[in-house]
């Protein structure tokens, strides 16, 4: 005692045993006798980060642990706090669980600093954790690259709002009238070019990552937000999303997985000359406030002449940077449903694409065995009120494009970008105005054949074709929607005519299925 009193006088002692902001001496990282492989456990005792020693905080895990390393959660009643940054090619595992229990139980979160629980790397692995109410995001990727997460429960009860994502992602350079899209950061941008709110799994991604191809695998993820919606500011805006920029190419495969009650499901963003694309596989999204899968493209007023009368007002945010990006979505199986009747009025889809730039990006939907139910707006709903694409596929089945056809024409479909094989089940959505399935707002063309559209008049025996849709001529103004031009009872489908934005071409929905394809169990 009488040594380590001398040793801390003479200030020696700082050396031998540095200490933390919390007085406690830093670990000795070398006393592991793996370096490949360490373990950490809410509540443990001193340790040196080997299993039957395990750390107690994932400061020092993440202090000691070499890029490549495996580092497991040993399960704990209490979770670990204040999150991890993880090193290139590092593996971050949970225990698995019991043979027959699905739940993972070890638990990480962080309730400080960024609030972010898992700061993802390069070449990351993230398995069998739950991840609970963390103050930010539940796993964030900024400009990584082959992201692997499976087998994780991610949840959310509390009240406070999630934190925002750090300024410096979202830097907008004007020049002149115009916008320098090289020397802008984009990838943390809204649609106003504002820095965005922190999501449950939030990648995002440039040409600055070093590299063209990205790659994001998730699968058998579950994602719950607070069920509780009386503040709607404390939910995850997105359970999953991608924002990307620049010269670089994304894509999302997300299989197996679930979303349950926050803002929206799946979040999907191009700007600049950006490509993201997304496969959803045997995904299930239920009782969310907004969309289940929301897409765009752009910026606010991008290309827009500010004497064009719009739902915004561009002269406090123009220039905005231009867009040439593309956002492409291919899902399969995909289930939307809303059975706590969570959603907004004409604002819950199943999936709404929104162009914000004008006439400059791709938008393709390709949707196929999917069941699209219980939507409080029409289950698919194109938004293209401030904006238009270029070119958009909405593809939600296709037998044979040409008009008046009676037989199938797959090659057909083929040639015009169209892939779906639809078997799609389309029925129960859009709570106020009833047998409004889907809608096309603006410019385009929307493939709708051979679907389930559940069946008004039973005794007959078959599926209802959709038949003529609704006209709608846009007024600019949001508030009210004017009467219909040519309204058809039981039409299933509306068309709106935007000014400025060009006329939709129509909704295709022959070759209806005369059962269900999936009747419940």
């Amino acid at each position: 005692m009488r040594t380590r009193a001398l040793l801390r006088a003479t200030g020696v002692f700082a050396l031998l045993w540095p200490a933390t902001a919390g007085s406690q001496p830093i670990i000795e990282c070398s006393r592991n006798p793996d370096q490949t492989q360490w373990f950490v456990r809410a509540g443990a005792g001193e340790g040196i980060g080997a299993q039957p020693r395990p750390f107690g905080s994932l400061a020092d895990v993440e202090r000691c642990a070499p890029a490549g390393a495996t580092i497991t959660v040993l399960p704990s009643s209490m979770p670990l706090d204040g999150g991890i940054r993880l090193k290139d090619r590092q593996r971050l595992l949970g225990a698995e669980p019991t043979r027959g229990t699905a739940i993972p139980s070890p638990r990480v979160t962080n309730t400080t600093g960024t609030g972010d629980a898992i700061t993802l790397a390069h070449g990351n692995e993230i398995a069998h954790l739950h991840i609970d109410s963390p103050g930010g995001a539940a796993i964030l990727g900024d400009n990584v690259n082959g992201a692997i997460l499976r087998d994780l429960l991610i949840t959310r009860r509390s009240p406070t709002p999630p934190s925002r994502l750090d300024e410096a992602l979202c830097r907008v350079v004007k020049t002149g009238d115009g916008v320098d899209n090289a020397r802008s950061i984009l990838r943390g941008c809204t649609a106003r070019q504002a820095t965005g709110v922190k999501h449950a799994v939030m990648f995002l991604a440039d040409d600055r990552a070093g590299t063209t191809s990205i790659k994001y695998s998730i699968q058998r993820v579950m994602i719950q937000d607070n069920p509780s919606h009386e503040n709607p500011q404390g939910l995850w805006p997105a359970g999953v999303s991608v924002s990307a920029a620049g010269h670089v190419a994304v894509t999302l495969d997300l299989l197996d997985s679930s979303i349950e009650f926050t803002a929206r499901g799946l979040g999907l963003r191009g700007m600049d000359r950006a490509v993201v694309t997304a496969n959803v596989t045997n995904t299930a999204f239920d009782s969310l406030r907004s969309d289940g899968i929301g897409m765009s493209t752009g910026f606010a007023c991008s290309g827009l002449d500010k004497a064009i009368k719009a739902p915004v007002d561009c002269s406090g945010l123009a220039p905005a940077p231009l867009s040439d990006a593309r956002v492409v979505l291919n899902a399969d199986r995909f289930r939307f449903t809303d059975k706590r009747r969570y959603g907004q009025l004409n604002d819950q889809a199943a999936i709404e694409p929104v162009a914000y730039d004008q006439g400059r990006s791709t938008i393709e939907v390709h949707v196929e065995r999917s069941d699209l139910t219980g939507a409080a707006a029409p289950a698919m709903f194109t938004y293209y009120v401030v904006g238009r694409p270029a070119r958009d596929v909405i593809d939600l089945g296709c037998v044979n494009p040409a008009p008046e056809a009676t037989v199938p024409d797959l090659d057909a479909c083929r040639r015009l970008g169209y892939t779906s094989g639809g078997g799609n089940r389309i029925f129960g959505n859009a709570r106020n105005r009833p047998y409004v399935e889907i809608a096309l707002q603006g410019p385009g063309t929307m493939m709708a054949q051979g679907n389930y559209w559940g069946d008004l008049k039973p005794a007959d025996g078959k599926g209802d074709v959709l038949g003529d849709c609704s006209l709608f001529v846009w007024s600019g103004d949001q508030k009210e929607d004017p009467p219909p031009f040519k309204a058809v009872p039981e039409a299933r489908c509306e068309l709106y005519n935007i000014p400025t934005q060009g006329n939709p071409s129509g909704i295709d929905g022959r070759f209806h299925l005369v059962s269900d394809p999936r009747p419940p169990k």
